[in-house]
C-alpha cells in the first residue's frame, strides 16, 4: 500500500541536529530545540562522534527551561556513559544507559507532563535544551551529536454518530 505523502506523510516530520564540538576553551556549550506549538516530540538521539578529552570532566544534560537534565542527567561524554558505537534514545527505555532522569520512565512518561508538554505533545511551544559542561578543558577532539525528532499529524475529523 503506498502512502499518500500529501496528507500526513514525512513532510509533517522535522528533524534537527546540534554538534557539540570540544574547543578547548568553552565551559558551558548550549544548542536549544525550538518545538512549535501543536507537534509532538518523537525522539531526543545523542551520539558519540569523537571523545571528548578535557582535563576534568565533559557531561552532557538535556532537558528543558524547566529541568535542565528532565531528560538525560549527567552523561559523561569522555567515556563511562557513551562511548563510540552507543547512543541514547529518549524513546524505548531500554536505550537510556541509565542517564535518563524524570522525564524519562518505565511507565511510558515522556516529558515535562505540563501545560506544555503532555506525553512529547506541545500544545504550546516549547524548547528542547541540551548542555555540555566541561571542566577543564584543554582540546579540541569531543565531538558530540544530538538529534531531535518531531512531528505534526495529519488532520481527522471524528464523525459523530
Amino acid at each position: 500500500m503506498a502512502m499518500n505523502w500529501h496528507s500526513g506523510g514525512l513532510e509533517n516530520f522535522r528533524v534537527k541536529t546540534a554538534l557539540f564540538k570540544e574547543d578547548a576553551s568553552s565551559t558551558i556549550h548550549t544548542a536549544t530545540f525550538h518545538i512549535p506549538a501543536g507537534w509532538t516530540v518523537y525522539d531526543i538521539i545523542v551520539v558519540p562522534q569523537v571523545l571528548w578529552t578535557a582535563t576534568t570532566s565533559a557531561t552532557l544534560k538535556v532537558g528543558d527551561t524547566g529541568a535542565t537534565d528532565g531528560f538525560f542527567s549527567s552523561v559523561d561524554l569522555k567515556a563511562t556513559d557513551l562511548v563510540l558505537g552507543e547512543r541514547l534514545h529518549a524513546i524505548g527505555g531500554e536505550n537510556w544507559g541509565a542517564t535518563n532522569d524524570a522525564y524519562l520512565t518505565t511507565a511510558g512518561r515522556f516529558g515535562q507532563q505540563s501545560a506544555d508538554n503532555i506525553g512529547g505533545y506541545m500544545p504550546n511551544a516549547y524548547n528542547i535544551v541540551g548542555t555540555v559542561t566541561v571542566v577543564d578543558p584543554v582540546s579540541t577532539a569531543g565531538r558530540t551529536r544530538m538529534t531531535v525528532i518531531y512531528y505534526r499529524g495529519a488532520t481527522v475529523t471524528p464523525v459523530l454518530t
